[in-house]
């Protein structure tokens, strides 16, 4: 019997698209099935930003640069962290697939590459940011994957959910269940599955249950984390969730109470703080111009809830360049309908309204106030351009803010998935959020997630996957 799919692609993202784009030109006849009702998944919220060492726009710029270099200061910022295995895997492929995106017609500003990108800083400029940030990849990705739909070679079926895997003993897995768009269950057959499905951020339960810590997010609500369920259900394992770190100083979309996102200039490297950041407690607990990502990201995670709440008054809203993300409109919208966000006659309404110690709060305030009167902060802050005292005064509260999952599916040097005895589960591979950002280690590294995924997506389509002993077979 011939098999008509040589590669099934479950997900049609960031991984899932450069698979399915060079798989086909490859010529594997290739089934991409995508859980929700368009494609590119979380390059819809995603920056945007790629990192790659030695391409050929560094040296456009004179910029020497290689993966061994990208691999050293990984480590120093991730802490020696991560899976090296992947992190090097991912480091010396990924100007390869930074050039085929650029060949595919990928344009990015002038400004780029660039060293740092919201995270800990690289040492040499190897970050790329589209303008239209993710959508970017999307814009040049859809039309090479269109092209491949039109030869025959690629088939899409959105609104597709993967049930199950279909696993046969010693043969691994030869397909999957889907349930259809018209609610119709079916199996398909292939000798080559991959993974590319996301991870589980939006998922409440699995995030508690994996990380028992508060759960922030701005991702793609279709990250339920299906494809590392179902893997783990004929034995892959788990790792990387140890390495869970979130960014610094996201704040509730008051359009959306499930997201959150980053609606301030809260970070020092987008406006110097006129504020003060204090806990639960209504203690300050960080100099809050310290410009280190990572510094920041762990000093909240080290609160309760991982939370805060950011204070000031009507005076710094007067004298200060706006402190929101937001219109003024969006802003005064947020006070009047939001309990993220508190505005009050007095620090005693305040504290009421935050649920703040009212004495601690003031207190809290009075200590800073005289830090900057001095000019000799406690914490060692040293941008204190006003002090606290003319009401109203208003406060945020923020959160540390998780895009992605960290904890994933254990593959090995070829993106094989891996069993419960470390060998390669047959014919399964994962790529993307299917790995976990943990993989990267426990720390951001600018521009990982975006070029990992692509680059890991590209060499399955590009290099590893195989489907020769199938097509042998079909011929006889």
């Amino acid at each position: 019997m011939t098999t008509i799919w040589d590669v099934i692609i479950v997900g049609a993202g960031t991984a899932g698209l450069p698979a399915a784009i060079q798989a086909s030109q490859r010529g594997a006849k290739v089934l991409v099935v995508e859980g929700s009702d368009r494609i590119g998944g979380t390059l819809h919220f995603s920056a945007g930003s790629f990192s790659a060492a030695g391409t050929s726009l560094q040296r456009s710029k004179k910029i020497t640069d290689s993966p061994e270099q990208h691999f050293k200061e990984s480590l120093r910022i991730n802490h020696g962290t991560g899976n090296h295995t992947l992190m090097r895997l991912w480091q010396d492929n990924a100007a390869e697939a930074f050039e085929w995106l650029m060949s595919i017609g990928m344009k990015y500003p002038e400004t780029v590459p660039v060293a740092i990108a919201g995270h800990e800083p690289y040492d040499i400029a190897r970050i790329c940011t589209p303008s239209n940030q993710g959508v970017g990849y999307i814009d040049v990705l859809k039309p090479a994957f269109e092209a491949e739909i039109a030869k025959g070679n690629v088939t899409l079926r959105l609104q597709t959910l993967m049930q199950d895997l279909i696993v046969d003993g010693a043969k691994g897995v030869q397909g999957i269940k889907v349930k259809t768009a018209d609610g119709k269950i079916e199996d398909i057959h292939a000798p080559n599955v991959v993974l590319a499905c996301g991870g589980y951020a939006y998922n409440e339960s699995m995030w508690q249950k994996i990380h028992n810590r508060p759960r922030r997010v701005y991702t793609n609500p279709t990250s339920q984390g299906t494809g590392v369920q179902l893997a783990m259900k004929y034995g892959a394992q788990l790792e990387g969730a140890d390495e869970l770190i979130c960014t610094f100083g996201g704040t509730q979309c008051i359009d959306d109470a499930n997201k959150v996102w980053i609606h301030t200039k809260s970070s020092p490297s987008m406006r110097q703080p006129w504020e003060i950041i204090v806990n639960l407690k209504g203690e300050r607990f960080m100099a809050e111009d310290n410009t280190s990502p990572d510094w920041r990201e762990r000093a909240l995670m080290s609160q309760d809830d991982w939370a805060c709440w950011c204070i000031y008054d009507q005076a710094i809203v007067d004298a200060s360049s706006p402190f929101f993300l937001w219109p003024a409109e969006k802003v005064e919208r947020a006070f009047a309908t939001n309990a993220n966000y508190r505005k009050a006659a007095t620090l005693d309404e305040l504290a009421t309204a935050t649920g703040l110690p009212a004495n601690t709060l003031k207190a809290t305030i009075a200590r800073y106030n005289a830090g900057q009167a001095a000019g000799s902060d406690a914490y060692g802050r040293t941008h204190m351009p006003a002090p606290i005292g003319t009401g109203p005064f208003y406060a945020v509260k923020m959160y540390a803010l998780s895009v992605v999952s960290f904890a994933g599916i254990t593959v090995d040097a070829s993106l094989r998935v891996l069993g419960t005895d470390k060998k390669p589960i047959a014919n399964l591979y994962a790529a993307g959020e299917m790995l976990g950002m943990g993989i990267f280690g426990n720390g951001y590294l600018g521009g990982s997630s975006v070029s990992g995924a692509l680059t890991f997506g590209r060499m399955l389509g590009a290099k590893i996957l195989d489907w020769s002993q199938t097509n042998a077979a079909a011929a006889e």
